[in-house]
Parts: structure tokens; sequence; C-alpha cells
């Protein structure tokens, strides 16, 4: 039976406390650690379903959720991170958890997956802490050019100067998410680009703690870390030899529908990756493991874990 922990640990910004969550099955042999790391406007408790899967095939699973986002906020923060350096503080903040498991379950494989804003983050995990891992999986991602995400970072800026960040800007979101269900024909509302999966949109959609409206200050730092992670230059300290495997729908907007995560998966073999893998999934949107047909997501992320451990 998988049980599920809460606890939570200091942010890197000295402030607030991340909320974290271990999944784990106590009846099955352990023979890795899996840490996810979400994405933009939802939590950590959305995978559930697939952390328990994890578990009963032999993974311990931890999370945590943001600053800005699920539990980890105070008062009224959601969609906001931190005022400075925010988007190196959530790279650090997924590192001191990662530090905390290892420290309680020293010497097993250690595996990172990131969706959507999450595999951003992951992305410059791998820049910073990449020699700490045995493999990642890069799921839900996208690209944008430098000239785009530059823009978006003083766009944000200036949108935030009057409120030091904390206001809701949604001109940066239209400009950002605007089109997402352009290709979806007779969408139900705004999120339908999001999953196919009825029952998970009806949740998504009632869940106060998923899609709220980003601050300025959530939207620069998206931008800095995008910007960060789609310049070749900066991914040279990525180890050589660390497995990779990019992973995405190709019916999501966020990847432009297959072509964002095959440019992914095209620079890491261009910088010298020597184990990058990519699979696109035909018909499914941005989240892949809340897909109706997520089981074969799941039992195609285990094989990859399986065979690198």
């Amino acid at each position: 039976m998988v049980t599920k922990s809460r606890f939570t640990y200091l942010s890197r910004d000295g402030i607030h406390k991340c909320q974290a969550y271990k999944w784990q099955n106590d009846n099955v042999p352990v023979k890795g650690i899996l840490q996810i790391i979400h994405g933009m406007q939802e939590h950590m408790e959305r995978y559930d379903e697939f952390a328990s899967f994890m578990c009963d095939n032999g993974f311990i699973v931890v999370g945590n959720d943001h600053l800005g986002h699920g539990l980890t906020v105070l008062s009224e923060e959601l969609g906001y991170f931190a005022k400075d350096n925010a988007d190196v503080i959530v790279v650090r903040d997924v590192h001191r958890l990662k530090k905390m498991t290892e420290g309680e379950y020293p010497g097993l494989p250690y595996f990172i997956l990131g969706h959507s804003m999450g595999s951003f983050i992951a992305r410059k995990y791998l820049t910073m802490y990449g020699k700490g891992i045995r493999g990642a999986i890069i799921c839900g991602t996208g690209t944008k050019p430098a000239i785009v995400t530059g823009f978006g970072k003083i766009l944000s800026s200036i949108s935030g100067i009057f409120s030091k960040g904390h206001n809701k800007s949604g001109l940066i979101s239209r400009l950002s998410f605007g089109g997402y269900n352009k290709k979806i024909a007779n969408p139900t509302g705004k999120n339908d680009w999001v999953v196919r999966n009825d029952d998970v949109l009806k949740k998504y959609n009632e869940d106060s703690l998923c899609g709220f409206p980003f601050t300025s200050n959530g939207f620069k730092t998206l931008f800095s870390i995008l910007h960060y992670v789609d310049n070749p230059k900066n991914l040279v300290s990525i180890p050589k030899s660390l497995p990779i495997f990019v992973i995405a729908g190709m019916c999501d907007p966020v990847g432009n529908y297959g072509k964002g995560p095959k440019k992914v998966y095209d620079t890491y073999k261009h910088i010298g990756i020597s184990d990058v893998s990519l699979k696109l999934y035909p018909d499914m949107r941005h989240e892949i493991l809340n897909d109706i047909d997520r089981n074969i997501v799941y039992e195609d992320v285990l094989k990859w874990i399986n065979s690198r451990i």
C-alpha cells in the first residue's frame, strides 16, 4: 500500500517553508528515487496517481510545491516567487529537497522528472547539479526564441514596477497562452489545451490552486529560466554521459505541437549528450501524465528509468 506523507523545509529565499511530499510503498523493495518537479499554476498533489504507480514499481517519490504554488504560499502570494533571484531560488529549493532525501536514503539511484514549467526548472537544474543524478525526464517542455523571452522579461519587469511584482498581468497572460486552444475543435473552456481527460480537466478547473493568475514577478521568473535554458552556451556544464528522456504530446501547444521538444532533444545531441531519447505521443495534449492513455506514458518512463539503474 502506498502512503503519502507531508513535511516542510526552509526555502532558499530564507522566508517560506516549502511544502513537500513523499510517497512510498513499504511492501515493495526500493531500487531508486524519483523527484518530481511540478509545473506552472498547479501543485504536487496532482501527481498522486503517477507517484503511486512508481512506488508500486520500487521507487520512493518526492516533490515540493514551488514558491507561489500549492501549500508553500503565504496569504495571497499565488503566482509570486521571490523578490530577487527567483529563477535560481526555485532550482536551489529542488536541490535542497534532493539533498534531504539522499540523506535519508543514501546510495539509491536518483532521477528527476520535470513537467511544463518544471521541465524548464529541471533543464536549469541539470546545468547546476547534473553530476549528482542518474537521469532526467523532461516532460511537456518547449522553447522560445531569445528575443521573445528577453522581451518577456522586460515587459514583466515594467508591468510590476509599481506593485513590486505582485500585480496580476492579464496582458502577459494573453500574450503567453491566448492561442493555446486554437487547434481544438469546439473547446468547452479556456483550459482545454491542458488535457483531453474530461475528469482531470474538471478537477483542474475547480481547483483553486490550479490555473490561478500569474503575477508579473511569476512571469519574469518563468521567462528568465526559459531564456537561460534555451541558450546552448549555458548547457556546457551538463555531464555528457547523463541520460535524458524528452517526452511530450504531439497536440501540446507549449511545445508548439512537438517542435519544441524536438529542438530540446536536438540541442542536447548537438552539445554532445551521449544518451538522449525523444518520444512524442500522438493525440496527447500538455499533461501526458494525466491523459486518458497515461498508462502508456507511465510504462515508458518506468522502462526508461529501469534500464538506467
